[in-house]
């Protein structure tokens, strides 16, 4: 059995008020340190899949990806990598 890991980064979908990242925003235009910039904020996963096929690995991560960590209608996920783990 194969151990690969996942990590996984979910976040706003574009076109939805991102308050968290509003907050950053203005923190860091009051403290002057940046008046030009737009910030988004997320969630950071990291998951082993424990399997023989890094094929049907794939597809567990994408069901665990659309069906538990995001809400489709406001979220996007993205896969940033993947490692296999011996």
């Amino acid at each position: 059995m194969k151990t690969f890991i996942y990590r996984i980064i979910t976040k706003l979908k574009a076109e939805i008020k991102n308050p968290q990242g509003e907050v950053v925003e203005n923190i860091v235009k009051r403290l002057s340190i940046s008046s030009d910039l737009k910030v988004n904020t997320g969630k950071f996963y990291e998951i082993k899949i424990f399997d023989d096929n890094l094929e049907n690995a794939n597809k567990k991560i994408e069901k665990i990806s659309k069906e538990i960590l995001t809400n489709p209608l406001i979220e996007t996920f993205e896969i940033i990598s993947i490692e296999e783990y011996r």
